[in-house]
């Protein structure tokens, strides 16, 4: 495990020797570096992750000792590590904001949503979400690419990376689908997109279908807007234990919506009310886009100390046209 700067700056070298370049605009490099491989795990059933677990036991205590000695007393600390993105060492901001207590009363960060890195700004998700997206799917520069924000670091990134981005937002029902607001923003209803049968090769989304009541039309008209072979790579709340999809709130035939559970709300980028969070997904929702029409589904886990990429098993879902 690499828990010093002392080990950072001996990998910093092995960089510089391989000829590692920051990811940009027109020229998209990958190089696996001194961590490589960066390990993925692919899982594609609920059994499948329950035979998973139980070979992970050990892992999973040593990378909870882990995270347990990069926690201080202090509200806001660093983390050294390693930015894919920068493709540079640096100290990554951690803090306590939205953060919790564990069983013991010891508080525990949010990892997922920290751990920013002071070169490109991105958290411990979106650059992860960056990272896996250019090991797993391989995108070239000019691939035509849609993803489901406009407002964020993310986008703002990934506009600067690629030739071919377009982003949108849901900008509410009084709006019309490729409309935009007096800021330039785009609308689109992932129910009811816009664009042509197999306009791109790949779609981004991350922790959006949650909020959607009708997902699976949602699933189905991102399958449409593929390319043959195209991928959707997206983020949502899921539960590794639960083979279910579990129903948080419903909307009901008169158009209210009824609660099943306490409400959940979300960040959102431009309502300070937040998004209602409708359900967190299970294992069940590999098969419901496989029954939605792409070829194959599947969940990636990893977990990363050189990288900054904490807080327990983290995750995101790949799916196939």
């Amino acid at each position: 495990m690499i828990s010093a700067m002392h080990g950072l700056k001996r990998y910093i070298r092995y960089w510089k020797h391989a000829g590692v370049h920051r990811l940009r605009k027109g020229k998209i490099g990958i190089s696996a570096g001194p961590f490589a491989p960066f390990k993925t795990t692919r899982i594609e059933s609920f059994d499948e992750y329950g035979n998973y677990v139980r070979s992970m036991a050990g892992e999973y205590e040593s990378r909870e000792l882990t995270e347990q000695a990069l926690r201080t007393g202090q509200e806001h600390f660093v983390v050294p590590g390693y930015c894919f993105v920068c493709g540079q060492a640096v100290s990554f901001l951690a803090d306590y904001d939205y953060g919790f207590k564990n069983e013991d009363g010891q508080r525990i960060p949010n990892w997922r949503e920290c751990l920013i890195c002071p070169g490109c700004r991105l958290n411990n998700r979106m650059r992860a979400a960056i990272h896996l997206f250019q090991e797993l799917c391989r995108p070239w520069p000019d691939c035509s690419l849609y993803i489901t924000e406009q407002t964020t670091p993310m986008f703002k990134w990934l506009k600067g990376a690629y030739a071919n981005v377009i982003g949108s937002e849901f900008l509410g029902p009084e709006y019309i689908s490729k409309s935009k607001n007096t800021r330039g923003i785009r609308n689109e209803d992932l129910t009811g997109l816009s664009f042509r049968d197999e306009a791109f090769d790949f779609v981004l989304s991350f922790d959006v279908f949650e909020h959607i009541p009708n997902y699976r039309k949602a699933f189905s008209e991102c399958r449409r807007v593929l390319k043959k072979g195209g991928v959707l790579f997206f983020t949502i709340p899921f539960d590794l234990h639960s083979a279910r999809n579990i129903i948080r709130a419903e909307i009901l035939p008169d158009g209210t919506t009824n609660h099943l559970m306490p409400p959940e709300y979300h960040g959102d980028p431009l309502r300070e009310s937040g998004c209602l969070c409708f359900r967190h997904f299970g294992w069940e929702c590999l098969d419901e886009l496989k029954n939605e029409g792409f070829s194959e589904a599947a969940c990636y886990l990893y977990w990363s100390r050189e990288y900054g990429y904490l807080g327990g098993e983290q995750l995101l879902f790949l799916s196939r046209a």
